[in-house]
């Protein structure tokens, strides 16, 4: 879990490129009732004077060079290219991902039972984050983000999201996805989805090998996560990633 500010590439055994992570958790942040914590999404209902003040805090927290850069995240297969033009560009556009060869502009993506994937190549030249449900995955998200390095070798890192363990699924699952390994029985119960074993499964098509998986599940931790499926009204955590 990189809950503290990370050089990147060290979780992969690499040296140094000057890339930086963090994932933010719910703790410490001023909303309250079902948002209680850090929530940093203005779309779920929280007062947006207080999603404000916790994304200003985060990026006091983390030192952050600059405001992140929101994205409309809609379930989508749509890769942002963001320069370093803080107008055009912020928060304002429907997509689940970006990428970014530009200095100290922090890329994020929000969820809360989702998987947040952050991408680098390996050299450190560009950077990408992805936003990664079930429908991005049929739509093709994560190869659009790896197809947006145009072949350089790539590190994944894939964050906390719902588990096996909590993602109970309908038969139709099984005609979306065909791998029988993706889905754990229950006897006397629904099956469960691995969605992170799914996104695993589709970096690795897409020839991306260095991948690191946090192995935290928001339903489980939902003290320290939020989570939509566990909750219903919930806020957001971010996910963040930049070039120095």
């Amino acid at each position: 879990m990189i809950d503290a500010v990370t050089d990147f590439h060290s979780l992969f055994g690499l040296k140094d490129q000057g890339v930086r992570a963090v994932c933010s958790t719910r703790q410490g942040g001023s909303s309250q009732g079902a948002y209680q914590g850090l929530n940093l999404a203005t779309h779920v209902g929280d007062q947006e004077w207080v999603v404000m003040q916790n994304r200003e805090r985060l990026a006091d927290q983390f030192d952050l060079q600059g405001e992140p850069r929101w994205l409309n995240q809609v379930h989508g297969a749509q890769i942002l290219k963001v320069d370093q033009n803080p107008v055009s560009e912020r928060g304002d556009l429907a997509a689940d991902g970006a990428i970014t060869a530009a200095s100290n502009t922090v890329l994020a993506v929000l969820t809360a039972d989702c998987l947040p994937i952050l991408l680098s190549s390996c050299d450190g030249s560009h950077i990408a984050v992805v936003h990664a449900g079930w429908r991005g995955l049929l739509a093709g998200v994560i190869e659009a983000a790896v197809a947006s390095f145009q072949g350089a070798p790539l590190c994944a890192w894939i964050g906390p999201a719902i588990g096996p363990c909590h993602f109970e699924v309908g038969p139709e699952f099984k005609t979306l996805f065909p791998e029988p390994e993706l889905f754990l029985s229950k006897l006397g119960q629904r099956d469960c989805f691995d969605l992170p074993r799914a996104a695993l499964r589709c970096l690795d098509r897409a020839g991306v090998t260095r991948v690191v998986q946090s192995g935290r599940c928001t339903v489980c931790e939902v003290d320290t996560f939020y989570s939509y499926r566990k909750e219903g009204v919930t806020g957001r955590f971010a996910s963040l990633l930049w070039r120095l």
